[in-house]
């Protein structure tokens, strides 16, 4: 009979443990979307940030020499 029981407690962790790791998958897609949205965030005030400091740079009269 201890056999049996083994068995089933066994049937039931791995039951408990595949839910665990569909979880954690749902999770993580989660967190990736996340991520992937504060990277464009970051590369939009990157973008801003050097737009910035080159219209600084031409105000101040250190920006790139242009050829006439």
């Amino acid at each position: 009979m201890s056999v049996v029981k083994d068995a089933i407690t066994a049937i039931r962790d791995a039951l408990k443990l595949a839910d665990d790791v569909r979880r954690v998958g749902d999770t993580l897609k989660e967190l990736a979307g996340e991520v992937r949205d504060h990277d464009r965030r970051l590369t939009r005030l990157e973008a801003r940030l050097d737009t910035v400091i080159e219209i600084a740079q031409v105000r101040s009269g250190n920006g790139p020499k242009r050829i006439k």
